[in-house]
C-alpha cells in the first residue's frame, strides 16, 4: 500500500469516529454574529447620523462611526489590530440605546444537549476619554420555547481600565453552552453616564460554538497516528530492501 493510500485510509477512519451530528451541523466552527465588525453599511463620518446598520435590530439612537471621525476612537489608537472602518457607538443625545440580534442553534441540538459544545463570546468596548459610559454586550440562552435558560455578558470597560483614554479594550468569555439551548439572543448595550452624547463603543464582536471531542476520539486518533507511523516505516523499509536486493540472471 503506498503512503498516500494509508493517509487516506487513515482520514476516513477519523470521520467514521467524528460524531455525525458535528459533521453535518452548520454553526461550528465560525462566527454566528453577523456584520459583528460594524463593517457592513456606512459609518458616520462624525458621528451625529444614525444610519442603518445591516443585521442588527437596533433602539434609541445607536449608531455607527468611522474610526478617525473627531473626539472619536483613531485608526491607530487603542483597539482591534484588525479593525476595519467603523465601530458601535452608542450615539447622539440618548442615555440608552442598544442593537439586538437571534440567533438560531437549533441544527445543533443533538450535539448541544450532551453538555459538551462550548460557546466563545467576545470583543472589544470602550469610551471616551475619562467619561464612565460604556458597552456590554449580553448572550441570552433560550430553549425551544423561547424561555430564558441562562446569560452570559461581557464589556463594562471603565474609563480606569482605559487608563483615561479614548479606545477599546478587548474582553472574552468562555465556557460550557447550557444543555437545551436552541437559539441566542445578542444585545448590545451602550449606557451614557456623562456628557451629552452616548460614548460606549463596541468592534469586532464574535460569538463561536465548539463541540468538545469524546476522550475516546483522542484515543482512536492518537492510536491511528501510531499506526500509520508504523505502517509508514514498515512500507519504506520494503522499499528499501526492494533496491538493495542484487539482479540475478
Amino acid at each position: 500500500m503506498t503512503n498516500n493510500a494509508l493517509t487516506n485510509s487513515f482520514l476516513v477512519a477519523i470521520l467514521i469516529t467524528t460524531p455525525c451530528s458535528v459533521l453535518a451541523s452548520p454553526i461550528f466552527g465560525f462566527n454566528l454574529i453577523s456584520n459583528g465588525d460594524a463593517e457592513a453599511g456606512t459609518g458616520s463620518s462624525d458621528g451625529s447620523s444614525v444610519p442603518s446598520i445591516p443585521n442588527w435590530t437596533t433602539f434609541g439612537n445607536f449608531t455607527v462611526v468611522q474610526y478617525g471621525a473627531p473626539d472619536f476612537p483613531s485608526i491607530s489608537g487603542p483597539g482591534p489590530l484588525d479593525r476595519g472602518n467603523n465601530f458601535f457607538a452608542g450615539g447622539p443625545s440618548n442615555a440608552s440605546s442598544s442593537a439586538t440580534q437571534h440567533i438560531d442553534v437549533s441544527s445543533g441540538a443533538v450535539s448541544i444537549d450532551t453538555g459538551k459544545v462550548t460557546f466563545d463570546l467576545s470583543g472589544f468596548f470602550g469610551g471616551f476619554s475619562s467619561q464612565q459610559d460604556n458597552a456590554i454586550l449580553t448572550a441570552t440562552f433560550l430553549d425551544s420555547s423561547n424561555l430564558i435558560i441562562n446569560t452570559a455578558s461581557i464589556g463594562a470597560v471603565s474609563n480606569v481600565d482605559r487608563g483615561n483614554i479614548t479606545g477599546l479594550l478587548f474582553e472574552h468569555l468562555n465556557n460550557f453552552l447550557p444543555t437545551g439551548t436552541r437559539s441566542i439572543d445578542l444585545s448590545l448595550q451602550m449606557t451614557r453616564l456623562q456628557g451629552s452624547y452616548n460614548d460606549g463603543y463596541a468592534d469586532n464582536l464574535s460569538l463561536t460554538l465548539s463541540p468538545v471531542p469524546e476522550p475516546k476520539t483522542y484515543v482512536m486518533l492518537f492510536a491511528g497516528l501510531g499506526l500509520l507511523g508504523s505502517m509508514m516505516r514498515r512500507n519504506k523499509l520494503v522499499q528499501d530492501v526492494n533496491r538493495t536486493k542484487p539482479i540475478t540472471g
